[in-house]
């Protein structure tokens, strides 16, 4: 038997031959960087993207990053980082499925989330509403629209300006993935403004991914959260078992694997069952309804570009199961009183942090000094500011409000007790 090393060039002969037409290839118009290199010798462009990912700051920080509870909560709850692993475990199956690009479905996926702030979506509307200029932070800034914040724009932000392992700035990644990254949250292209954004190839005049591997980690992530989140809810005893089974996809899941066996003696037996089948019918859906279209388009030789086109998708008859599964979810586990206490302190947590940086520079920690870069336009500064803060895991942006709780700008009406683990909390 004749055997040979695995070389990037062998690796793209291979691409060639198993991917489907619709797949991103490692030798397209897609994998070229922003700034030129030298091609590896075993790795691939997106295996590249991947590995830079894996070990940039910003991926190591989505450890102590919440995702719907707090950290502190305890330690089965998802945090940003495993909503991310599990992201790119659903979206891999998928892309394998489908024949696509698995490198570039995991590099997306590891990079989605990476611009995400403290205390989950809750700091991103936090720096939207400062950077929109609806919030003044009692006067500390001007009335006027900075561009905005939001996370996807962020992750972009991260792996292009802000992650430092080079001489250049950022990452260096290829357009799909970079692409990816920016569109696994529909665009809104007319509300953010980023300072120092390279939208060069990107088609940004397309909402979606123009590559069906960006569009599966879209969907993937939309999979991940519908399915952890509700398990999460049930764990937390936000929701019990009887109010979920009266939506009609979870009747779909419960009647095709035989749930009620479980129940009530085995009741967290049954969440983990009932978790699997929800994965299980919303990543076969997706599977299918996106193998019929893809193949439509290839009959029709509308292959080349998918701008525009919702290629991954729900079929018609699941889409609206899963869409009521997500109002539930937002409605009874996500809006709730018991989160809603710990989101009002760290709402003000986060906008005390924010007056104290733009007001008294002494007070800067040591890391925000050395990379922080001066600039005479007002409206860097508080691009600079956000940039530091979206960075913070929800540890440090607690330690942060501890060292700086004395200060005069900083809310003396801070509960920061409702934002520690118990063990700190009990006197």
């Amino acid at each position: 038997m004749n055997f040979s090393l695995q070389t990037s060039e062998k690796w793209q002969e291979h691409e060639r031959s198993w991917l489907a037409a619709y797949a991103a290839k490692n030798d397209g118009p897609m994998a070229v960087r922003q700034r030129a290199e030298t091609n590896h010798a075993y790795r691939t462009a997106f295996q590249r993207d991947r590995d830079r990912i894996l070990h940039s700051h910003a991926f190591r920080r989505l450890k102590h990053k919440r995702q719907v509870f707090l950290i502190t909560y305890g330690d089965h709850f998802r945090t940003r980082l495993t909503h991310t692993l599990e992201v790119a475990q659903i979206a891999r199956t998928m892309a394998r499925t489908l024949r696509l690009n698995e490198d570039l479905v995991e590099a997306i996926a590891l990079g989605h989330d990476l611009g995400h702030t403290p205390f989950g979506h809750l700091g991103e509307v936090v720096l939207d509403e400062v950077l929109q200029g609806r919030d003044t932070l009692d006067g500390t800034l001007s009335p006027e629209n900075h561009g905005g914040f939001k996370h996807n724009y962020q992750s972009l932000r991260v792996v292009d300006y802000l992650e430092e392992k080079y001489e250049f700035p950022g990452l260096n990644l290829t357009v799909a993935t970079r692409e990816g990254i920016l569109k696994h949250t529909r665009l809104k292209r007319n509300r953010y403004r980023y300072p120092d954004a390279d939208f060069s190839g990107l088609h940004f005049e397309s909402e979606v991914a123009t590559t069906l591997e960006g569009q599966v980690v879209a969907l993937a992530d939309e999979v991940a959260q519908r399915t952890h989140d509700l398990e999460d809810g049930m764990r937390a005893a936000l929701v019990d078992v009887d109010e979920v089974r009266s939506l009609e996809i979870v009747k779909s899941v419960e009647e095709k694997m035989s749930l009620v066996k479980f129940l009530p003696a085995q009741n967290e037996l049954y969440v983990l069952r009932l978790i699997n089948g929800l994965i299980e019918l919303l990543v076969t859906d997706i599977i299918e309804e996106t193998f019929r279209r893809a193949t439509r388009l290839l009959e029709t030789g509308k292959s080349e570009c998918f701008a525009n086109i919702e290629v991954v998708a729900f079929s018609e008859d699941i889409d609206p199961l899963q869409k009521a599964l997500n109002k539930f979810i937002y409605e009874r586990i996500i809006f709730v009183p018991a989160l809603q206490k710990s989101d009002a302190s760290a709402r003000e947590l986060l906008r005390g942090l924010f007056r104290v940086y733009a007001s008294d520079p002494s007070c800067h920690p040591q890391d925000f000094s050395r990379r922080i870069r001066h600039h005479d336009t007002e409206t860097v500064a508080p691009r600079t500011i956000a940039d530091f803060i979206a960075g913070m895991t929800d540890n440090f942006a607690i330690a942060e409000a501890r060292r700086l709780y004395q200060h005069p700008l900083f809310p003396a009406s801070l509960n920061l007790q409702l934002l520690l683990p118990p063990s700190i909390v009990r006197p």
